[in-house]
């Protein structure tokens, strides 16, 4: 399937796509718990639901994600708001999209490789050991159980498998690599005037006639958004951490797991005599290699060399010139009767003669490497983490169910919610569906408290499940329907639209006009010139300096190429402003060296893989039916 997609993927551009890899959308949708109606989705592709809870909790996710990249300062403007959704929508689409091909490319994970992988990620060890207690206490602190963290990562694990087929398809020959060298290594002399709109602000004056027409024109744009506010009761798997005994027993009984666990960690220094056996032998067959495999273990035991003769008459390649020498073996590293035969003998022990899908062999343990057991001083403290976890999560359970049932059973009311778990209803500000402080930053608890059945018909919420053993119930106090604001409360904010036009407009005239007298052939440094700019000598960049405005960056590797000594010239827009470019010179690289050709081979390669990725998710989303909601 991967070769048929990647004919498809050449000569097209794209992005990186690299999905459910490190992906931290929390994905476990709640039903409707008070009616068990279906919940509302988002999209679907082919049949299977992206729930609304599941985008919201990702537009959640992402917004933290950014606020946390740019120290909290999003723009509040609605193009930037549609290209998150956009963002959102297409890495849940991504993923379902994925994990279909997954399944119908019988891309698998063996549960060998999935343990030898998970015990060797560093958060799950303890002194550079995977640590089962660590492990447990880790997954479950992030509100998920074991089988959900390694199914999610299972999955992850799958992808991987068709990204790297495509990756390694990937190839780039000699004269690719010379081109691109001189392409990335090429430098080019700039510089720049630069008319900040600020420069305008000051000489502008926006009346109130302009003020009101704009209001009047764009009122949909004022508005206040429709906003609830609520009381809830919480249960928290920290608050239950404090009430809970430790069971002395019980810590010892997890201990006896932790001795039992590592004891199948130990190693046998190990060889062997294979008589080859075909896997057509008849019983004839069969009984002759028998034979001979039984009169070599006579020989060993009448004490002729088992090296000798594992030299001269093993039929494994592998070992027979060592002397039959497998070296170090652990369990899980041999077919089952070799494996079992192996564990039954003591330190120097031959084994009877031993039948596998290989043949017959003659086993001998050289020596024994039992596993380093920690003593139960030395684990106690871990063990009781371990059990104070699985009891805080049975008990959490627990309070959880009886929290959902007392509330559906008293829909109108958190009282007796409040009264038989001891718990305190507390309430929030108001909030809307996009955003919230508190408990409602969460989407989910915004979600649960827009519902119709809460919002609407006044009941109790079910149960809200939030991360790290956090769950809620919740009513709505309060209710207030969107509705247009006063020109009085958004004045400054229509004249600051205003001013920021207005600015940009005189911006852009001061520069053109630039622009025309610099093409008369005026030089840039002239007072005619430059006007009001700032005029910014930068001399000679390449394409990943640092240092330069990256939309200036961009725009002058992509001006024509200056001639007979004559500069270019291009206009540019600017966050804060418009620019004029001049391109006064380029300077072709030396030739690449073979070391630098094998760093661009390594870097064209991955570069092309990623845009074959995406070619390939383009071409696997063709296969399937996606349904957005519109809106989203």
């Amino acid at each position: 399937m991967l070769q048929s997609i990647h004919d498809k993927a050449k000569g097209v551009l794209g992005i990186i796509i690299v999905i459910l890899i490190g992906l931290t959308f929390a994905l476990w949708g709640i039903g409707d718990y008070l009616n068990g109606a279906p919940e509302k989705y988002a999209a679907r592709v082919d049949g299977e639901d992206i729930t609304q809870q599941e985008f919201d909790q990702g537009m959640d996710n992402q917004r933290k994600r950014l606020e946390q990249m740019f120290q909290g300062k999003l723009p509040d403007s609605p193009l930037f708001q549609q290209r998150m959704k956009e963002q959102v929508m297409e890495t849940l689409i991504a993923q379902r999209v994925f994990k279909k091909a997954i399944a119908e490319g019988d891309y698998r994970v063996a549960n060998q490789t999935l343990s030898q992988k998970i015990k060797q990620m560093k958060a799950f060890q303890q002194d550079g050991v995977f640590d089962v207690a660590s492990y447990q206490a880790i997954v479950r602190g992030e509100g998920r159980s074991v089988k959900e963290f390694e199914n999610l990562f299972r999955t992850s694990l799958a992808v991987q498998q068709l990204q790297n087929g495509v990756m390694h398809s990937s190839i780039v020959g000699k004269t690719e690599l010379n081109i691109l060298n001189r392409i990335q290594q090429q430098s080019r002399d700039i510089s720049y005037l630069q008319f900040d709109d600020s420069l305008f602000a000051d000489d502008l004056t926006i009346t109130d006639e302009q003020i009101e027409a704009y209001f009047e024109e764009n009122k949909s744009r004022f508005m206040h958004p429709e906003t609830v506010s609520i009381s809830y009761v919480e249960l928290k798997a920290s608050d239950l951490a404090k009430d809970i005994p430790v069971d002395e027993e019980a810590v010892k009984r997890l201990y006896d797991e932790y001795v039992k666990s590592i004891s199948s960690k130990e190693q046998r220094k190990t060889r062997h005599i294979l008589i080859n056996l075909p896997a057509d032998a008849d019983a004839d067959a069969q009984q002759k290699k028998k034979a001979e495999a039984e009169a070599l273990l006579a020989r060993i035991r009448a004490g002729e060399s088992f090296e000798t003769l594992a030299k001269m008459e093993s039929d494994d390649p592998g070992s027979a010139e060592k002397g039959g020498d497998l070296g170090w073996v652990s369990k899980g590293m041999m077919v089952p009767a070799f494996e079992t035969a192996l564990y039954q003998l003591e330190k120097g022990g031959v084994s009877g003669v031993v039948k596998s899908t290989f043949g017959y062999h003659i086993i001998r343990v050289d020596d024994i490497k039992a596993a380093d057991v920690d003593s139960f001083e030395d684990r106690k403290a871990g063990l009781v983490k371990q059990y104070q976890a699985q009891k805080i999560e049975d008990g959490f359970a627990d309070q959880s169910e009886l929290m959902a049932n007392i509330a559906y059973e008293n829909d109108q009311s958190l009282q007796r919610v409040a009264d038989e778990l001891g718990l305190e209803i507390k309430s929030t500000k108001a909030f809307s569906r996009v955003q919230g402080s508190g408990v409602a930053e969460n989407a989910k608890v915004r979600n649960a408290a827009f519902d119709p059945a809460v919002l609407v018909e006044g009941r109790n919420s079910g149960v809200v499940e939030l991360e790290g053993h956090h769950a809620l119930v919740l009513r709505v106090d309060e209710h207030i329907e969107a509705r247009a604001k006063e020109l009085s409360e958004v004045k400054a904010q229509i004249t600051a639209l205003l001013k920021a036009s207005q600015s940009r407009e005189k911006s852009q005239a001061a520069a053109l006009e630039a622009l025309v007298k610099l093409e008369q052939g005026q030089s840039i440094e002239s007072k005619d010139v430059k006007m009001s700019a700032t005029l910014v000598k930068v001399g000679s960049i390449k394409r990943d300096d640092k240092k330069v405005n990256p939309q200036i960056l961009q725009e002058a590797f992509v001006m024509p190429v200056p001639k007979e000594g004559k500069a270019q010239y291009r206009v540019v827009e600017l966050a804060t402003g418009v620019a004029v470019i001049e391109l006064s010179a380029i300077t072709a690289p030396e030739e690449a060296s073979a070391e630098q050709l094998l760093v661009l081979s390594r870097q064209f390669n991955n570069e092309q893989a990623n845009r074959d990725m995406e070619v390939v998710l383009d071409y696997l989303k063709s296969k399937v039916k996606i349904v957005r909601q519109p809106g989203l």
